[in-house]
């Protein structure tokens, strides 16, 4: 089994950094292989290029980090991603990241006008945000924006299923019996 985790945050000492120290913890004590994607150490530029766009709709990159991003999930098992929320959403690298990494013919082909996702080898997901946000605002306040957008209307898109999806908040900062549970600990 390999995991692929991906990291949107830009600060050492943030949560979300202290959240992938433990998950790496973890997949060590199980010894699982994984691959860490941190979005901003790799200076990766979530703009597309005019070029880029004109090659998206072939479904094809000029951009080599892309194109290591891509091995990388092709070779996974499981996805994890972990990033603070902005205004309730992802941050603006991990949006562009979805826009630039999961390509059409990569990620998903269409049939009758629907997309079929061809992600299928990830066998299984975990989606953990932070936030000072309660979970329970975001779930029932805001109609679940992760769970839609991220989940459902990204990686399930892309043929991911089985994705968890977990708010850490202040509520339980210090608590990650909710990771180690995904994890069946």
């Amino acid at each position: 089994m390999k995991s692929t985790i991906i990291l949107a945050s830009n600060n050492e000492k943030s949560f979300s950094k202290e959240i992938v120290n433990k998950l790496i913890d973890i997949l060590t004590q199980n010894k699982v292989q994984y691959e860490v994607i941190d979005l901003y150490k790799d200076n990766f530029n979530p703009v597309m290029t005019a070029k880029q766009e004109q090659l998206y709709s072939k479904g094809e990159t000029d951009d080599e980090l892309v194109k290591k991003y891509q091995k990388h999930l092709k070779e996974s098992d499981e996805i994890i991603l972990v990033f603070p929320l902005w205004f309730n959403n992802v941050p603006a690298i991990l949006k562009g990241f979805f826009d630039k990494v999961f390509l059409k013919e990569f990620a998903f082909t269409e049939e009758n006008n629907k997309p079929k996702g061809l992600l299928n080898n990830i066998k299984s997901g975990l989606v953990i945000s932070t936030s000072e946000s309660n979970s329970e605002y975001l779930i029932e306040g805001l109609n679940n924006p992760i769970e839609t957008v991220v989940v459902k209307g990204t990686l399930g898109i892309c043929g991911i299923e089985n994705v968890e999806y977990i708010n850490m908040n202040v509520e339980n900062k210090d608590k990650y019996d909710l990771i180690e549970k995904y994890f069946g600990e």
